[in-house]
């Protein structure tokens, strides 16, 4: 795919992030949160009042990489079925890299593809996995090795959810943003290495 999609960042954008979502699927009249137990409840909590539709649902899944398997992705696919979604409706990925490519994979092959919104909340699936529509989830035969490329619809990035993070999960993710302005741009690069402190101790 091809498609291009907004990427929207605003601080508090959690709390109309119903709105926002609604411009784009508007023919979406049911939604799907995934998320895992280490995000905060609140962030869920606002996504799900912000949507005004009867028909909204929440799965809450472990955290962490072992979660992103086959298990938990009929687990999705049991919900979308049993709520019967169809191709119009969206799901919602609110989380790190794993809930993006699990929730992001599930979207993919589910009646060939339903509306998917990403919303990254540590830095590193700020900067690089929800952007580029790369979805996948992990077997015995390795990491990654089954997935789609499949775009979001849009991004939504809110920057106070960073707050929430452990310092090596900013590192992380900083440290992406360092190889890229490393590849493309020098003065960028200079920058970050001048504010590095400011950055980490959000």
């Amino acid at each position: 795919q091809n498609n291009s999609y907004p990427i929207i960042i605003g601080n508090d954008i959690l709390k109309s992030a119903g709105a926002e979502i609604k411009k784009i699927t508007t023919k979406s009249q049911r939604f799907l949160i995934v998320t895992d137990r280490n995000i905060p409840k609140s962030y869920a909590g606002a996504i799900f009042s912000s949507i005004k539709s009867k028909h909204k649902y929440l799965l809450t899944i472990s955290a962490g990489e072992k979660s992103k398997n086959i298990n938990f992705v009929n687990q999705i696919i049991k919900i979308l079925f049993k709520h019967n979604f169809n191709r119009d409706d969206c799901v919602i990925a609110l989380g790190g890299g794993v809930i993006g490519d699990l929730a992001g994979f599930a979207s993919s092959i589910f009646k060939r593809g339903l509306n998917l919104i990403q919303i990254p909340t540590t830095l590193l699936a700020q900067v690089d996995s929800s952007i580029g529509g790369k979805t996948g989830i992990n077997s015995i035969e390795g990491k990654n090795m089954i997935g789609t490329f499949y775009q979001p619809k849009m991004v939504l990035i809110d920057p106070t959810t960073l707050k929430s993070l452990p310092r090596r999960h900013l590192i992380a993710g900083y440290a992406e943003v360092l190889k890229y302005a490393l590849i493309m741009n020098s003065k960028f690069f200079s920058w970050l290495e001048k504010n590095s402190k400011a950055i980490i101790n959000l």
